[in-house]
C-alpha cells in the first residue's frame, strides 16, 4: 500500500514546519503546496528526496491545492493520499497504527476516505480495540483519500475557497455510494484554534468568557459556503445539513456578541449572502 501525503502551508511558523517531521518518514512522498503570498517558504529539511515543494506565491485556497495534490499523486502512481493541515501532527505510534488499520481494513475498495478523531493534545491510540465507524464527514487534516475513486467522486469543489471543502468531498463520496470511515480508536493532534477571554452585552460587559473568535473574512466564507452546501445537499442529507447550520449559526452569533468588530462582521455577513445569491463563489472579491 503506497501512501503519499500533502500539506498546505500559509505563512507557516517554525512549529508548523516541525509538524511535518511527525509523518515525513512514514510516507513515500510528501507534496508541499504553499499558499503564502509573494514569497516562498524555506523548507528546513536537508537531503529529503521525497519532498516536492510547489509555490506560485499566490493563495489559491484549499480546494484548488487539494485537487493539484490528488492529481499529482495519481500521476506518480499512488493509491492513497493523506491530507494534512500545517498545524497538525502525529505521535509515531498513532500514525503507524493508522496506516496498519487502513491496510488491514477488509473492504477498502468501497471506502472513499479514512479519518481519525482529533484533539488539541497527543493521545496514544488503542491499537488492539479498532473501532471503524461509517460517518457523514471527516476533517481534512489526517484524512487518507482513496485515489482510486477520486475521478469518480469529481474531486474537490473549487467553488469553495476555504470552509466546507472537506464536508463537501465527503458528501460527494456518500452520493456515489462509497463510505467515509472514522477510526475512533485513534487520533491526530490538531489545533482547535485559540480562545480569547471577552465580555459581551449579555453580561453587561462585566463577565469575561473564553470564546473562539473568527475574523470577519473567515465568517464570510462560513456563511456563504454553508448556504452553498445547503443548496447542494439539503435534499440528500437533511439531518446533517441542519446540524451544520445550527453549529455555524451558533458560531456566528457568538462572534457577533463577543467580537470588537461587530459592524465589520455585519458587512461581511451581508456580502456573503449577496455573493451566494449572485453565484460569486471561490475567493472573495474585495
Amino acid at each position: 500500500m503506497r501512501i503519499a501525503a500533502c500539506v498546505l502551508l500559509y505563512h507557516p511558523k517554525e512549529n508548523d514546519l516541525k509538524n511535518i517531521l511527525s509523518y515525513l518518514s512514514k510516507v513515500d512522498k510528501l507534496y508541499i503546496y504553499d499558499n503564502t503570498e509573494n514569497k516562498k517558504t524555506i523548507i528546513p529539511f536537508e537531503n529529503v528526496n521525497k519532498i516536492v515543494y510547489f509555490s506560485d506565491c499566490e493563495n489559491k485556497g484549499l480546494s484548488i491545492r487539494l485537487n493539484q495534490a490528488c492529481k499529482q499523486a495519481i500521476s506518480d502512481g499512488f493509491d492513497f493520499l493523506m491530507t494534512m493541515d500545517q498545524d497538525s501532527s502525529f505521535s509515531p505510534e498513532n500514525l503507524t497504527n493508522y496506516f496498519a488499520d487502513i491496510k488491514n481494513y477488509s473492504n477498502k475498495a468501497n471506502v472513499g476516505i479514512f479519518g481519525l478523531e482529533y484533539s488539541n493534545e497527543n493521545k496514544i491510540s488503542n491499537a488492539k480495540n479498532i473501532i471503524a465507524t461509517e460517518v457523514h464527514a471527516l476533517i481534512t487534516s489526517g484524512s487518507v483519500i482513496n485515489l482510486n475513486h477520486y475521478h469518480k467522486i469529481g474531486g474537490f469543489d473549487e467553488n469553495l475557497f476555504i470552509d466546507g471543502v472537506d464536508f463537501d468531498y465527503c458528501f460527494a463520496i456518500l452520493k456515489k455510494g462509497l463510505k467515509c470511515i472514522l477510526f475512533e480508536n485513534n487520533s491526530i493532534c490538531h489545533s482547535l484554534g485559540v480562545k480569547t477571554k471577552r465580555a459581551s452585552i449579555k453580561t453587561l460587559y462585566l463577565i469575561k468568557k473564553e470564546k473562539q473568535l473568527h475574523s470577519p473574512l473567515r465568517l464570510y466564507y462560513i456563511i456563504r459556503n454553508m448556504l452553498y452546501l445547503e443548496k447542494k445537499y439539503a435534499l440528500l442529507f437533511p439531518k446533517f445539513i441542519l446540524e451544520r447550520k445550527k453549529r455555524y449559526s451558533s458560531q456566528i452569533i457568538s462572534n457577533m456578541l463577543y467580537s470588537k468588530n461587530i459592524f465589520i462582521i455585519l458587512k461581511y455577513r451581508l456580502k456573503a449572502i449577496n455573493d451566494f445569491k449572485n453565484n460569486k463563489m471561490g475567493k472573495i472579491e474585495l
